[in-house]
């Protein structure tokens, strides 16, 4: 949509007041596409989305005002426009062949979900891995604060034990999340490896309970009570409503803000970090669903353009910043300890919440 990191940085303003503490970019290395999610280079910027410059600027300016940057990372996959894979093609001898996994050498190699553009990283070649923790790093160097690790399951467990140590070396504080879009096994398995990975497991109970009602509060309460358990207290799981892949919160529910609410609500009185899509906050949602009538679907509709001035919804903004400030004087009430005080399979749902010297009671 023509937005440019300057644009972030002049909109910081706007955060800081919302009370958003870390921002996390969507992908801003070179890329052939609008997305992103398929690099040419991991040590440049985007030149549509502005300069190395520009980002430092972005860096330096939110840190000033007590906010941290993560950037999205894909160690899985780049573009086949990739200078390395262009090599591992064109050369049968080329050191980067052995960055990628070929079937039949040229045209037959593993890649993301079979698309034949997005070569996947054979992570185990010292190579391949010393390239991508060292772009890692690099970024670290300039000021940003960590890492959404894009289809954090396709690297190996022993890439991220690197990628941690070696990030952490530089950046002690630095954080990474993985996008790990498996079973409550699966995502525990990276404990030690990655701080944690988005809670799409929540977000789908989530929905569930407050935008489909396939499911009841006992269900519901029954399903936080073990997630929550199953994890170790240091695992972080930080939890969403929508993001760019999924049809936005507010389409799902035809507009019904009063559910948004409730679920937002929720979401910020658990113990882990709630995250915000851009935009939900001031009651945006989309012309059409990802579901096309062919069968396709396209994300583009959950990624349109953000409300500004009069457009606005002050009164679901107001709750929002609320609520984000609630979740900051409440220190470490909200990973205190839950007990349900009233349950009902027509919805009403009544929790009691005490953390150190501190109560609340959400319903």
């Amino acid at each position: 949509w023509g937005g440019t990191l300057r644009g972030v940085t002049e909109k910081l303003p706007y955060l800081e007041s919302l009370g958003v503490d870390c921002i996390w970019l969507s992908p801003i290395f070179p890329s052939p596409t609008h997305h992103g999610y398929d690099a040419t280079d991991y040590l440049q910027v985007e030149p549509r989305l502005g300069t190395d410059d520009d980002l430092r600027t972005l860096f330096r300016e939110a840190r000033r005002r007590g906010m941290r940057v993560l950037l999205d990372f894909v160690a899985n996959h780049v573009s086949d426009q990739h200078p390395a894979f262009q090599r591992a093609i064109s050369d049968a001898d080329a050191p980067e062949r052995a960055w990628f996994t070929f079937e039949r050498w040229p045209d037959q190699y593993r890649s993301f979900f079979g698309v034949k553009t997005l070569p996947q990283i054979n992570t185990e070649s010292l190579a391949a891995r010393r390239y991508m923790i060292d772009c890692a790093r690099y970024w670290l160097q300039q000021g940003a604060d960590g890492f959404r690790l894009d289809y954090a399951n396709g690297p190996s467990h022993g890439f991220w034990t690197q990628f941690r140590a070696e990030t952490r070396a530089i950046a002690p504080e630095s954080f990474t999340v993985g996008e790990v879009v498996e079973t409550a096994e699966l995502q525990r398995s990276y404990q030690g490896r990655l701080d944690g990975t988005l809670d799409f497991l929540l977000l789908q109970q989530m929905r569930a309970f407050f935008a489909f009602e396939t499911i009841t509060a006992s269900a519901f309460d029954s399903f936080l009570r073990r997630h929550l358990a199953y994890f170790p207290r240091d695992f972080v799981l930080p939890s969403f409503l929508d993001n760019h892949d999924m049809n936005r919160f507010l389409w799902v529910v035809r507009g019904d803000k009063r559910r948004l609410k409730l679920a937002a609500l929720c979401q910020f009185t658990l113990p882990h970090p709630p995250i915000i899509y851009y935009g939900t906050e001031v009651g945006l949602s989309q012309q059409r669903d990802l579901e096309y009538p062919d069968g396709s679907r396209r994300m583009e509709e959950s990624r349109t353009l953000m409300l500004w001035d009069d457009r606005q919804d002050q009164d679901l903004l107001a709750l929002y910043r609320r609520l984000i400030a609630l979740r900051r004087q409440g220190g470490d009430l909200w990973r205190g300890e839950r007990a349900v005080l009233a349950l009902t399979d027509e919805g009403l749902y009544v929790v009691a919440i005490e953390g150190g010297e501190r109560r609340a009671i959400v319903a």
